[in-house]
């Protein structure tokens, strides 16, 4: 996850309030996520929750 502003070749939807822009190519793989936050050892940040790999 970067925070950039999107590409033409992104696609942007509304996660939980906000809006996400996905790369195209992985677009179709993204259905039925949601946007937390979550804390760890290692600090707070942003977790893409929903799917079988959650990313970070």
């Amino acid at each position: 996850m970067a925070l950039d502003e999107p590409t033409e070749d992104d696609v942007v939807e509304e996660v939980n309030g906000i809006k996400v822009a996905f790369d195209k190519h992985i677009h179709g793989q993204t259905g039925g996520m949601a946007l937390e936050y979550q804390e760890t050892p290692q600090g707070g940040g942003l977790v893409l929750k929903g799917n079988e790999s959650d990313c970070c």
